[in-house]
């Protein structure tokens, strides 16, 4: 059994990336992940969201689970994992969109909105959003404000574990079985 993890990046974007389309507005088109090769950017305003790290807040939680099954026992660690995010706002609403987003994630609009949305992870709070303006290809100015969503996770990774039902313990001696060397 290869060792799997409960939820992923993907499923961090997904719900990072559903939350911020909910209170601007866009569409699933102009709230992009970073750091993709041929993609342009979008035309009008938009979001990118950068994944910048995961950073463990605990030691591991271990729980295991014996089906009965010879082989297919599992451990399940789990840890709280801090998860930043760069969040760059663009184009014309770019300040306006970033000030809703930084403003809103420090709410309790933003925890219940996660919670009942798959509540995959929960915001913890959002730096100040500050303006990175940038110069693109026609060497014009392109609005882009900039902030960091910080929220919090707790992936388990389950692998394989063997458990027995009974053991038998025998007494060997030791000095007679594996007389030391002389």
């Amino acid at each position: 059994m290869t060792a799997t993890v409960d939820i992923t990046e993907l499923d961090l974007r997904i719900a990072l990336q559903a939350f911020l389309m909910d209170i601007t507005g866009l569409t699933i088109d102009n709230v992009l992940v970073g750091q993709q090769n041929l993609t342009p950017m979008p035309l009008h305003d938009f979001i990118i969201m950068t994944p910048l790290k995961q950073i463990g807040l605990s030691t591991n939680r271990v729980k295991y689970d014996d089906n009965g099954v010879y082989g297919e026992g599992k451990q399940l660690n789990q840890r709280s994992t801090q998860w930043p995010c760069q969040i760059d706002c663009y184009g014309e609403n770019a300040a306006d969109n970033a000030a809703i987003i930084g403003t809103l994630i420090r709410s309790d609009f933003a925890c219940e909105w996660f919670r009942q949305n798959g509540n995959v992870i929960t915001p913890l709070y959002c730096s100040d959003p500050h303006q990175t303006t940038m110069i693109n290809g026609e060497q014009q100015y392109e609005g882009r404000w900039t902030m960091e969503f910080i929220g919090q996770f707790n992936p388990s990774v389950t692998t394989r574990q063997d458990f027995m039902d009974s053991i038998t313990v025998g007494v060997i001696a030791a000095d007679l079985k594996y007389p030391p060397e002389s």
